[in-house]
């Protein structure tokens, strides 16, 4: 659940800034102190006697398996903005995945063993989303923006036969 809760924060993270959260920022999100408000209550009694800050710290490797786990949501961004006739957001997607991959690249081996599988999956959204933006160079300008999501659905289908 915490990769999931890493996920989607940093979805959410994405959409408003475009840049990817750091562990730090969600960390900070994690600290919740108690108001006469927001006192949670039994048959009077407090539920939290004596503690006034609660906190909740997300690992680094929670972390960096969730942001594997952004990789494919933003993949599937890239294929809903072709969809739309966006045609710029796909590059803009490349860019930053290549950007993850890359530090993703630097643990290598050495980190957690789920890291390491996650990297398969990094790899092949990164390469359906640089597969959409040659697609685009290549074939954008001989086809009409409303039938390029069409080639583009086609050619996701067939590279997901293929893993």
């Amino acid at each position: 659940g915490i990769q999931e809760y890493v996920e989607a924060v940093s979805f959410h993270h994405f959409i408003k800034h475009r840049t990817l959260i750091s562990l730090e920022e969600i960390n900070a999100r994690l600290v919740f102190t108690r108001d006469e408000k927001t006192e949670a209550k039994v048959c009077g009694r407090s539920l939290w006697p004596g503690a006034c800050v609660l906190t909740f710290q997300v690992t680094p490797t929670d972390y960096l398996l969730g942001v594997a786990d952004l990789t494919g949501e933003l993949m599937r961004m890239c294929i809903s903005s072709v969809g739309n006739g966006d045609v710029d957001t796909p590059f803009e997607l490349s860019n930053f995945l290549r950007q993850i991959h890359d530090g993703f690249s630097y643990i290598g081996n050495v980190g957690p063993y789920e890291v390491s599988k996650k990297l398969h999956t990094l790899r092949q959204s990164l390469g359906k989303v640089e597969d959409a933006c040659y697609t685009l160079r290549v074939r954008g300008s001989e086809i009409p923006k409303h039938m390029l999501a069409d080639v583009f659905s086609n050619r996701v289908a067939v590279l997901e036969e293929d893993d």
